[in-house]
């Protein structure tokens, strides 16, 4: 019996896989800019990097049309470094709102920040 289940399982992980090609996120370019970014992180890296942030939050595609997990959180941590602790404090209330999961973790580090 254990046997059977477990073949079905398989089968409905493969038949579910097959459906949709689609990605839940588009990434743009943020995986070469943020490697490049934490290799080397020059001003203009850096500011490469954050217009990326803007698109990824600004005009999300994929699947689900919202930015990836973590990128409001990143960003927002970015900007309150930088000096624009009001925006990047918004950015990181929003990774919460848009990932709920991420409250314990965003909440904390808002609460460590706002100290």
């Amino acid at each position: 019996m254990k046997h059977h289940l477990w073949s079905m399982a398989l089968v409905a992980v493969f038949l579910s896989s097959c459906g949709s090609t689609s990605k839940l996120y588009s990434w743009y370019n943020y995986e070469s800019v943020s490697y490049a970014v934490a290799k080397n992180p020059t001003p203009e890296r850096i500011e490469t990097l954050k217009k990326v942030y803007e698109r990824l939050i600004n005009e999300p595609k994929g699947s689900r049309k919202m930015p990836p997990p973590g990128i409001c959180a990143e960003y927002g941590y970015l900007l309150y470094k930088q000096g624009q602790q009001e925006r990047g404090l918004r950015l990181l209330e929003r990774e919460i709102e848009l990932y709920p999961e991420s409250t314990f973790f965003i909440g904390n580090l808002i609460k460590q920040l706002k100290k």
